[in-house]
């Protein structure tokens, strides 16, 4: 959903809560009860079930579309100063672009579960990284911890490398015990455990025309169906 789609609905749903405590308020006054525990009782159990969820989630999302407007802000402007720096901390990124640091880890670790994935936050460091920058090998630890599974022309894409030295990096960082899942050459993609967990729950197909998707949709991902359009969110 968009931010500021969010934000409206999440709006409208906080009048509506207000609309509905008024009325819960007048309904409760001219019942003709003198006795103000009674009023005041019945009076929050109506508010609880007519007033209350609207305005818990009409708060959520508000909250929601904020983070996420700030996040897509502070995205466009990370990723040219981190292109430019190769590596920068989280504290120098958030000088620089005058946000807090919280916000900059925030907005790179979605940069990093983007399909092609153009900078990630290495927490170890403390720092935002252009894969780029650094060696192959700590790139796709990176990358794949983010995304969980990557196709190579996607790593190929952010790191300027080839078939041959992804497969033969995949190779050294599973023998030295770095990396566990799977690497299938021959469709071209690299399953990390937890991604190959997860097959079992993805979308194969889209929902709305049935049209088989290229590749599965993992729980907590999102993609758009190549036949119709239609927004495929797994949610399991």
């Amino acid at each position: 959903m968009h931010p500021r789609i969010a934000q409206i609905l999440g709006l409208i749903l906080l009048i509506v809560s207000v609309a509905m405590t008024l009325i819960v308020c007048q309904a409760t006054m001219t019942t003709g009860s003198t006795d103000i525990v009674v009023l005041i009782s019945s009076g929050m159990v109506s508010w609880a079930i007519l007033a209350m969820p609207e305005l818990i989630v009409g708060l959520w999302l508000i909250a929601k579309g904020s983070r996420e407007s700030r996040i897509h802000d502070v995205s466009g402007r990370l990723i040219p100063l981190v292109q430019k720096e190769g590596r920068i901390t989280l504290q120098d990124a958030a000088r620089e672009l005058g946000v807090t640091p919280i916000h900059v880890a925030d907005a790179a670790e979605e940069l990093a579960k983007r399909r092609l994935p153009l900078v990630y936050l290495d927490r170890r460091a403390n720092e935002i990284v252009s894969p780029k920058a650094v060696s192959l090998k700590e790139s796709i630890l990176h990358l794949l911890y983010a995304q969980r599974r990557m196709t190579f022309d996607q790593i190929a894409n952010v790191t300027e490398s080839t078939d041959e030295q992804i497969i033969d990096t995949m190779k050294e960082l599973s023998k030295a015990g770095k990396f566990r899942g799977v690497i299938d050459v021959n469709s071209r993609v690299i399953y990390t455990q937890e991604a190959v967990a997860q097959l079992q729950k993805a979308v194969t197909e889209c929902p709305n025309c049935s049209g088989k998707l290229e590749a599965p949709v993992l729980p907590g991902e999102e993609e758009t169906c190549p036949y119709c359009g239609h927004v495929i969110v797994n949610k399991k």
